[in-house]
Parts: C-alpha cells; sequence; structure tokens
C-alpha cells in the first residue's frame, strides 16, 4: 500500500541515501513492533497495514509512545490507524521528520565500474561476547551497513568501511575476597538492600502492614501489676472473640490479627470479633456494645447499613446480581461522580488501589513518559510499584519484603511540601508523567500545604505532566469536591473510593476528558464514519460494575448530593471540637499526646514515645469504642451526641489509667493554653464567650441557623 505522507521535507545527500536510510527505518521498526507485539513480522510486506497484521489497538498505542521514544518523533494512536498504518508509510513519515544524514565524503580515485566477486565480513564484524551493545542492536546495525554497501556498489559508488563492532576486553579482575566474618551488621543489611531484598523492620512498618514487636521491656511491681489486672479484665469481657481467634490461626492468614504484638501483652493480641452492626455502633460475639470510631478505615460516611443503602441494595438483590452484562445504575453513578466532582469523565473499577493504579497507566499512556513522583509519607494503595520508601537520590526502595527494588525504576519519592520537592518537580518536569499526591496525609492530618499543591499544579500544567489526586480518603468527605474543591486546586485524575461505596467495595477513576479517553479510545457517534481515536491503555476487572456496588454507590451519591454541603461542614465542626476537647484534656494531664484531625478524619498523636503506650487503644476498647492501635479515626453522620460524649470519656479515661499504672508520664508543668483572637480555627469563625465566660470561637450549627457550635480549644 503506497504511502498517503508528505515527501521528505529535507534535500536529499546523495542518489542513493534517501532509500538506504527508509530501508534502515523499516528495520527498526520490525524490531520495534516485535518488541512491542511479542510476534516476528519476519519478512512481512512493509506496506501490509497493522490491523490486516494482527496488531491490536492497544498494541498500536503502546507502539506510538515507543517511537517517540527511540526516534523522537511524536505519532498518535489514530495515525497508525490511518495515514500511517504500515511499516513503509511510518518509515516514509520518520524519514520527512528526521534531520538529514551528512553527506559522505568525497573519493579521490574513481572506482571501477565493476563491482567485487562478492562481500565478506570480517571477522571482526560479528558481535562478540561481552560487548557492551545489545546483540539484536548490533546484528541489526551491520545489515544496514552491508545494504547500504550493496546499494552503493550498484550505483558504482564506493561502498563505506564496515564498521567492527569491537569486542570489549576481558574482565581480568581478580574475584573479591570473602568478606571476613567480622563483617558488621550495617556492611550486610547495605548488601541485602543491594541484591532488592527487603527485611522486616517494625520501627518502619509502612502503611497497614503488621507490626510486630518481638523484644519485651522491663516492668516495675507496679506496672506489672496494674497490667496483670487490665489483661483480666479484657480477656474476662471479650473471651469468645478470643477463642474464636485461637480457634482458626491455624488456617486463617490475617494480619490485623497479629498487629500489634508485643510479648508482655499476647493474650490481648487479637481482633474483636464482631456479630452485628447498625449506625454507629458494633456488636461483638460476646454481646458487648461498641461505639465504632475505626469506621471502615474511613470507608463509613453514614454509619453501618444506612436505610437508604439498605433499600437499595436489597432492592438490586431481589433483581440479581449478574456479572458480565452492562447495568442500568453505571451510567448514572458516573454521572453523579462527574457531577459532585467537576471531572468530564469517570470509570468504576473495584477498589481504590485499583483507582491509582489506573491513574498511573492513564498518565503514563498520555504522556508518553514514564517517570513518577509521590511523596513520602503517602498511602496509595496495595500495588507494589507504591509501597516504596525513598532511597538516595529520591530514587524509590521497597517499603515491605516480597516487593523488589526493581519495580521502582521509574519512581521518585520526594518529602512532601518542601521547598526541595518543589525544585525536583520544576527541574525535571518535562520528563514527569504524573505527580501522584495524596493532598492530605491520612498518617499526617494536620500538615495541608495548599500553596505548595497550587505552586505543582501551575509546573504540571505547563510541562504537560499529568498532576493526581489521592482522594479516597479525603473525597466526598472534606467537602463534596473533595480535597479539590476545598483547596481550589484541580487535578487532571483523582482516585475515589471508600464513602461512596456505602459499605461495598467500589473504586473510582475520574479526570478531564483528555485522559479519561485513553480508557475507551474516546467519543464515537453512530450513523457515521467515526471511530475511537485515542489510544488506550488496559483497565479491566471481573468484578468491576458489581450490581450490589453499583446499588450503594448510587444510593450513597444521591444523598451526598440531596444534603449538601452542610453535612461535611456538620461533620467538620463536631470533629474539630472533639479534637480540641481532647488535646486540652491531654495538656492539661500532662500526657503527651494530643489529637490531630483534617474534616472528620482524627487520630492520636504521641508526643513521647513509651514501651506500653499502645495500651490506650485496648483500654478504649475495653470501655465500649471500637478503635485500632494507631489507626485513622473517623465521625460519621450516624454518630449522635451522646456517642461522641462517651468517645471522649473512654479517651479521658483510658489516660488516667495509663498514667495510674506509671505507663504513661504526668508532666508537673503541663503546657498552658494560650487563646489567640487574632487566629479562628475554621474559616468563618466567630468571637465570643462560652457559659463558663471564656472567649471561645463559634460557627452556625447547619441543623439550626439561630444557634452556634462552639469550636477551638
Amino acid at each position: 500500500m503506497s504511502s498517503t505522507t508528505p515527501a521528505p521535507t529535507h534535500p536529499a545527500t546523495s542518489g542513493n541515501a534517501p532509500a538506504a536510510r527508509k530501508l534502515q527505518l523499516i528495520a527498526r521498526l520490525r524490531a520495534l513492533f516485535d518488541d512491542v507485539s511479542g510476534s516476528d513480522l519476519g519478512d512481512t510486506d512493509p506496506t501490509i497495514p497493522f490491523v490486516e497484521l494482527g496488531i491490536d489497538s492497544l498494541t498500536l498505542t503502546q507502539a506510538a509512545l515507543q517511537v517517540k521514544r527511540e526516534f523522537g518523533v511524536s505519532v498518535t494512536f489514530r495515525q497508525l490507524m490511518e495515514s500511517l498504518r504500515s511499516l513503509d508509510a511510518l518509515a516514509d513519515h520518520l524519514d520527512s521528520q528526521l534531520p538529514p544524514e551528512p553527506a559522505a565524503q568525497p573519493q579521490a580515485a574513481t572506482v571501477a565500474a565493476a563491482a567485487p566477486q562478492g562481500l565478506a565480513m570480517p571477522a571482526a564484524a560479528m558481535p562478540a561476547p561481552g560487548t557492551n551493545a545489545p546483540l539484536l542492536q548490533q546484528v541489526i546495525q551491520q545489515q544496514m551497513q552491508l545494504m547500504a554497501q550493496q546499494l552503493a556498489l550498484l550505483s558504482g559508488v564506493q561502498p563505506p568501511a564496515l564498521q567492527s563492532a569491537t569486542p570489549a576486553p576481558a574482565d581480568t579482575t581478580p574475584p573479591a575476597a570473602p568478606a571476613p566474618t567480622g563483617t558488621t551488621t550495617a556492611d550486610a543489611a547495605s548488601a541485602t538492600d543491594d541484591a532488592g531484598v527487603q527485611r522486616y523492620d517494625v520501627k518502619k512498618a509502612f502503611g497497614a502492614i503488621a507490626r510486630i514487636h518481638t523484644q519485651a521491656s522491663p516492668l516495675t511491681e507496679r506496672q506489672r501489676a496494674r497490667l496483670d489486672a487490665f489483661m483480666r479484665r479484657y480477656v474476662e469481657r471479650t473471651a469468645k472473640s478470643r477463642a474464636y481467634t485461637e480457634q482458626h490461626r491455624a488456617h486463617l492468614a490475617d494480619p490485623r490479627v497479629v498487629n500489634g504484638f508485643r510479648p508482655m501483652i499476647k493474650d490481648i493480641v487479637y481482633q474483636i470479633v464482631v456479630a452485628r452492626s447498625k449506625g454507629s455502633h458494633l456488636w461483638d460475639l460476646d454481646g458487648n456494645d461498641y461505639v465504632d470510631v475505626l469506621s471502615g478505615f474511613g470507608m463509613s460516611l453514614f454509619g453501618w447499613q444506612p436505610d437508604f443503602v439498605l433499600d437499595a441494595v436489597r432492592r438490586q438483590l431481589d433483581d440479581g446480581y449478574d456479572i458480565g452484562p452492562q447495568h442500568p445504575l453505571a451510567g448514572p453513578v458516573a454521572e453523579l461522580v462527574c457531577e459532585l466532582t467537576g471531572f468530564d469523565r469517570a470509570g468504576l473499577c473495584n477498589t481504590g488501589s485499583e483507582a491509582v493504579m489506573a491513574a498511573v497507566r492513564i498518565a503514563r499512556t498520555v504522556t508518553g513518559r514514564s517517570t513518577v513522583v509521590l511523596f513520602t509519607g503517602s498511602y496509595h494503595g496495595t500495588f507494589d510499584e507504591v509501597l516504596v520508601r525513598s532511597g538516595g537520590e529520591h530514587k524509590g526502595i521497597p517499603a515491605a519484603p516480597g516487593i523488589m527494588r526493581g519495580m521502582f525504576g521509574d519512581v521518585r519519592v520526594l518529602d512532601y511540601g518542601t521547598p526541595e520537592a518543589l525544585a525536583f518537580i520544576r527541574a525535571h518536569a518535562d520528563d514527569l508523567a504524573a505527580v501522584l499526591v495524596e493532598p492530605v496525609q491520612s498518617r499526617r492530618p494536620e500538615f495541608q500545604p495548599v500553596d505548595f499543591l497550587k505552586d505543582v499544579r501551575a509546573i504540571t500544567e505547563q510541562s504537560g505532566t499529568c498532576l493526581i489526586f489521592d482522594e479516597v480518603i479525603t473525597g466526598f468527605r472534606c467537602a463534596l469536591g473533595g480535597a479539590q474543591q476545598l483547596f481550589g486546586v484541580r487535578a487532571d485524575l483523582a482516585s475515589y473510593g471508600k464513602v461512596i461505596g456505602g459499605g461495598m467495595p467500589i473504586g473510582v477513576i475520574a479526570g478531564k476528558r483528555e485522559f479519561m479517553d485513553a480508557l475507551d479510545g474516546g467519543a464515537w457517534q453512530y450513523g457515521d464514519d467515526s471511530i475511537p481515536s485515542v489510544g488506550v491503555t488496559y483497565f479491566a476487572g471481573t468484578f468491576v460494575r458489581h450490581p450490589l456496588a453499583l446499588a450503594a454507590a448510587h444510593a450513597s451519591l444521591t444523598h451526598l448530593k440531596q444534603q449538601g454541603p452542610a453535612l461535611q461542614q456538620r461533620l467538620n465542626a463536631a470533629t474539630t471540637a472533639l479534637a480540641d476537647e481532647l488535646s486540652a484534656f491531654c495538656r492539661e494531664h500532662g500526657a503527651p499526646l494530643e489529637i490531630r484531625h483534617f474534616a472528620s478524619l482524627w487520630r492520636v498523636a504521641w508526643l513521647e514515645d513509651h514501651p506500653l503506650q499502645d495500651l490506650l487503644f485496648a483500654m478504649m476498647r475495653s470501655r465500649g469504642v471500637h478503635i485500632l492501635d494507631n489507626f485513622p479515626c473517623f465521625l460519621t453522620t450516624a454518630h449522635s451526641e451522646a456517642d461522641i460524649a462517651h468517645i471522649a470519656g473512654a479517651f479521658k479515661d483510658s489516660v488516667r489509667e495509663l498514667q495510674e499504672s506509671e505507663f504513661l508520664p504526668r508532666h508537673k508543668s503541663p503546657v498552658s493554653v494560650v487563646f489567640d483572637a487574632a487566629k479562628p480555627p475554621l474559616p468563618g469563625a466567630r468571637l465570643g464567650k462560652d457559659p463558663s465566660g471564656k472567649p471561645a470561637w463559634f460557627v452556625p450549627n447547619p441543623d439550626d441557623p439561630a444557634q452556634y457550635l462552639k469550636v477551638g480549644a
């Protein structure tokens, strides 16, 4: 098939040079397509269209990216389907775009018209063992040289000399001597890291990985007596949960069951096994009632089994939950996501982790670049490429055993919110496929670097780098439009999950059209000659668009839309009031901890380290609050004022017990609370006086505009 591309724009350097270069380009393109497709095009006619060769759209998208990397010439998926749809047409296009080759030097003597009987490749031109260049690349290069010589001989021109591949000198360095038996632990650890093996270190435990302490700490007689008394009380209260754990330990492998293990408290290391739940409450196998603050790790915004979700799921359960066909609610769910977030398009998946993974894949597909920046302290799910820590020169190293160092060749890990991170992004912006951000990190909710995010947005917008917001936790919780709405920063893509599932597993990837089109090829219409014109990447899963998850998501999104921003405003104010109350209590009692928070997320932050300080969480569980050691906590719309008072009381009583048992100090000079009338704790807060006559900040009560809620310490 003849090419329809324009004629070369550069002048020919000699009679046969353009033909020789085109042959070289076709050979290089054959190798490129062989590598991308995993097939062997062999001596296929270069004018046959790619589609007729069995090359699918996914492979053509990858080929377009690879052409950009290897030749520095941009081609699109649509071009490979239409005007550049064969090796021949593509080679012509590259020939017209690439700079001309330098002209051959004129020969001093006239060359005989007769060609030699044959050409022989010198032995030195064969790739030798130990050479640095890849074998296939050398062979192709030498074949191109031979073809150029043959063409030159046919035209009566002196052929250029073959360039021999010089074998690399043999390595005569003697093997390294064995390490002495006294090798330091640090050296051994370094060697292990270099080999790509990561060992478990409880002090560096990442994300939700189980934290297992194997060393015991010495206890005073008073500490031992108080600890034994507490553990007896805890085991008596939760005996059936402990018996369940012991019964199933042999065959149930569950990291959460062992989280927080310490030899001294091993008798109370087990999960509370919950038999039923409703609203903000859980009931365990022993019948104990708990106010839940874990809230499904941030998944629950409305409490457990809200009636509007339960009714929708029951209706769908009656109608069926078939997997495979398109579901009537898939479109409305995507439409509601776009309406509430302001994005153009949305795609559905099973989890927040899948949504993040898809966002990164889309960014690389659309930009044609590989490198992704993410930040220390962020959590982006469970796939290998984001289970990463920062190593030297911002390179990634595995955050957990079983993840190989080679996963992170195209990942750079920076410190979040720092000028140095901003400088790195600015210096490398043109090479970055994406900057992946958890706008408010769940382990550091008090840190909200809005100006940093705005600067990153400006840089990435200018360089064509995709800005991805991971809003799996912040989305729909801090505001209807998530952190993007709250901070006034618009990302290109965002990942969602948790809240909108209403208790069912779901993930959502949403974003601007130019990025989201990489999932399905973009817009086309019936009744005309339009086709999907954007290169696509891979995105699929058996349980994507599960009918029960769609029913719950549609009910949740509809409820969020109906409630409007007052829902988040009320929760945010209640969380601020709770956090301020508990932090003030800790200061007054000289306890070295405080509550840090963002929106309706809050967590305990330790200001000092003490061996058994994590008993706080077990003591709160013993007082009817469901909380896990050092995990973020969340308020929901199901938490009543009585529930919040119960949480506060359990926390205060547990801190007192820790101090009385000498597991936490009682500092004699607690930090006094200084009221600053110039710094309201929330935008729009008004200055007033509380019932005791002390100055305080107040915000309007969303449920009763005539009343105000106290916020701040």
